[in-house]
Parts: structure tokens; C-alpha cells; sequence
């Protein structure tokens, strides 16, 4: 028996308990408060073969007989197939749309870095947007001996038209952000222009060209819907429409479950890629934006496993990235985020000091333990059961032995044996 009543600011589940998620040693069924349990965030950790991913879906399964909305960021595709589960494959039949993104976003997926071209980046994405709604001609914007008061004028119409642009050709206008003034001849300042600065172009060649290669790569057209049309062809497979992800998020979010998960498939990246982190840091920003637009929220559990996959590689990056905002900002906004990782010490203190709750499964480590629950027995977590772990809920001081009740699907995450 589940109580959905659900409190509709998005500020707490209300009293929904969920009674076939965990056990006592013993067998007997325990109740569990979701406001216990996530309103805090929840945190899953345990050695490889632990239990951590079988929980994970026993909790989700529980969520959607409770009727709680449910999204899930699946890094490699064990849960496309979860049953009572709406799957978007991004590059299959969902996508990014790079014409959406900021430019931040555009340029991590581009591999920019330097400043100089992260400011050409800004004025070539510019640039596009005049040249196909103020100009409304394909290709790339000619700067070269364009008058800065045509530019001007030009600047002020794109802010009255669309902001599209085509991202196919960010490499090649990049290029036409780099000139000067003439250097040969009288220079004319009433000109944006007159001639290229080849020094600066062939000093950055090298971040121009693999931009380019990035931008013409079939995949990663596919994954940020870079093409003119959006139904590709795959050898394999028929004509497949892509649906923007922004749109699926928007559209999930705002509605109630009805007992169905929303599972966003993103293991076309490679795992633990810069590329990767960026799209799952893109999506969570995407979703934290949002839920805060939207007056009505209803309770949203996200589901990220294997955390460590989504954190930045940089430390400087951290407090940018979408895993900190949705982690620091979402629970006021009803975005409750159940992580799992194998360690967590894989998770930076500024993460773990957002969990509330915590489901530990095996562990040998004590500094593993020891950055959890403090002075907790090594010995009674290092011997753990697969499938039975310490859950602290908010509030309560003190951990208690359970047993996570196995889901009706099971998703295949065993090591391969011998």
C-alpha cells in the first residue's frame, strides 16, 4: 500500500511510503518514508557487485507503482530496457540541439579552451545568427570590408528575429572572426576588417581543425542535431525522427508519472569523457531551468548511477557543473537526486555534503566508511551480503541493517566470469 498524496509546491512527497523496497535481516518488510529517504538526496555506495545497481532499480520500481515521476541519466544503457520506461538513445532518437546550448557548452563540446577562440567562438556563433535571420542567406557572415554601422544595425534586427543559427558551419566562421585592418595599405576603421590576421588563424589551426572534424563527424551530428533535417538513416535500421531532449525534459517534468520512468539513454558518448560529463552537466542545467520556470512541481526523483562517470575531471570545474547545481539548488525547486557511486571518496566533499541519506553497501576501505557514517564497524560493512547494506535516513542518528528487496527486472551488471 502506497500513500501518493503528493504535496504539489514540490517541497516534500508528503507522508508516501513505499513498503516493498527493503527488509530486516529476518524478512520483515519495513516502511520507508520517501521524505526520509530523498527529500535530502539519497546516496548509494558499495564495491562493484555489491548490490548497488540492483537497488537502484528496486527503488525505482517502487517509485513508479507509488506514482512519483522518475527520470534516469543512463550512462550505458542497462536500463533501455526497464520495463514501464519511456527510452530517449541520444543520437538515436533524441538529440541536443548545439543551436540551443550557450556558448560555454558549445565551446566544451568543440574542445575550446583557450579564451582568445572562446571569444571568436561567441562573435562566430553571432555571426551565424545575423547571417540566417537578418541576412537570411546560408554559409558563413563575410566580415571582411563589412562596415561596422551595417554590422551595428544589423546587430539590432537580430535582436527582434530568430536566435537560430547553423553550428555545421562554426569552424569555417571562426576563420572570418579573424581580421584587422589593413596592414599594407591605408587602414580603414569605419570597417570591421580588411584583411585576415593569418598569424592568429595559423597559431589556433590545430583547435580550428579539430573543431571542424568534431563538427563533420556523422555521430556527433546525430548527437546535437547538426544536420539540416532531423530523421537520419542508419544502416541497420529505418529512418529514425529525433526528438529534442530539451522538449522531452520539459514535457516529463511538468506531468505526473503515471507509473512510468523516463530513462535518457546517453551511452552513445564514450563513459568518463569530457564529452560525456558535458552532455549530462548540460542536461541537468537544462532541467534545473526548468523546474524553476514552472510554478507547479510535482516531486521528480533523478537517478544518476555511477556517479563518478558525470564528474568533471578538473576540480575548477566542479562548482559550474550541472551534478553541483542540481545537487545544491534542486531540492527547492522538488528535484530529489538518488546517486551511486562505488566510493565516495570518488565524490568531492562539496557533493557529499549535499546527501542526506545514505544506503552503504560493502565496503573494506575505512576511510570509505569513515566519510559517510564516521566511526562505524569495518568489519560488519566489509562483510555485507550482496544485496544488504546501512541505511541512515535524515534525521535519524543512527544506521540500521537491511536488506534491499529484489526487483521484478533485472538489468545484467555482473563482472564476466571465467
Amino acid at each position: 500500500m502506497v500513500n501518493n498524496v503528493i504535496d504539489r509546491s514540490g517541497q516534500s512527497f508528503w507522508r508516501c511510503l513505499i513498503k516493498n523496497f527493503i527488509q530486516t535481516k529476518r524478512g520483515k518488510q519495513i516502511d520507508v518514508d520517501l521524505n526520509e529517504l530523498l527529500a535530502h538526496h539519497l546516496l548509494v555506495v558499495g564495491a562493484t557487485g555489491s548490490g548497488k545497481s540492483t537497488s537502484m532499480l528496486s527503488l525505482v520500481e517502487q517509485l513508479q507503482k507509488a506514482g512519483q515521476t522518475t527520470i534516469i541519466f543512463d550512462a550505458t544503457g542497462e536500463y533501455r530496457h526497464l520495463d514501464h520506461a519511456v527510452v530517449y538513445q541520444l543520437g538515436v532518437n533524441a538529440n541536443l540541439q548545439m543551436a540551443d546550448l550557450n556558448n560555454d557548452a558549445v565551446a566544451s563540446i568543440l574542445a575550446i579552451k583557450s579564451e582568445t577562440l572562446k571569444h571568436k567562438l561567441e562573435a562566430a556563433i553571432q555571426s551565424l545568427k545575423i547571417q540566417q535571420n537578418v541576412v537570411a542567406s546560408t554559409g558563413t557572415y563575410l566580415k571582411l570590408n563589412k562596415s561596422i554601422a551595417v554590422f551595428n544595425e544589423q546587430i539590432q534586427t537580430l535582436v527582434m528575429s530568430g536566435k537560430d543559427y547553423n553550428p555545421a558551419m562554426l569552424s569555417d566562421q571562426i576563420i572570418e572572426e579573424f581580421i584587422i585592418p589593413s596592414t599594407n595599405d591605408v587602414p580603414d576603421f569605419n570597417l570591421l576588417g580588411q584583411q585576415y590576421n593569418y598569424p592568429s588563424i595559423q597559431h589556433f589551426w590545430d583547435n580550428i581543425i579539430h573543431a571542424k572534424l568534431l563538427l563533420t563527424n556523422d555521430r556527433l551530428q546525430r548527437i546535437y542535431g547538426i544536420r539540416n533535417s532531423v530523421s537520419y538513416n542508419y544502416p541497420s535500421q529505418p529512418m529514425v525522427t529525433q526528438t529534442d531532449l530539451n522538449y522531452v525534459l520539459k514535457l516529463f517534468s511538468r506531468l505526473a508519472s503515471k507509473n512510468r520512468s523516463l530513462v535518457i539513454d546517453v551511452s552513445a558518448l564514450a563513459v568518463g569523457t569530457e564529452s560525456s560529463q558535458t552532455v549530462i552537466s548540460i542536461l541537468l542545467k537544462q532541467l534545473l531551468d526548468i523546474r524553476s520556470k514552472n510554478s507547479d512541481r510535482l516531486p521528480l526523483t533523478i537517478f544518476l548511477d555511477e556517479a563518478h562517470r558525470y564528474i568533471p575531471n578538473h576540480p575548477s570545474d566542479l562548482m559550474d557543473s550541472g551534478i553541483f547545481k542540481i545537487l545544491r539548488e534542486g531540492r527547492k525547486y522538488g528535484i530529489y537526486t538518488v546517486l551511486s557511486t562505488q566510493s565516495p571518496l570518488d565524490l568531492p566533499v562539496q557533493l557529499r555534503g549535499h546527501f542526506g541519506s545514505y544506503l552503504v553497501h560493502k565496503l573494506q576501505d575505512q576511510a570509505e566508511i569513515s566519510a559517510i557514517l564516521g566511526k562505524y564497524n569495518k568489519e560488519k560493512i566489509a562483510h555485507l551480503a550482496v544485496g544488504s547494506g546501512m541505511l541512515k535516513l535524515f534525521g535519524k542518528k543512527k544506521a540500521k541493517q537491511v536488506t534491499v528487496i529484489k526487483p521484478q527486472a533485472l538489468h545484467d551488471t555482473a563482472s564476466p566470469r571465467f
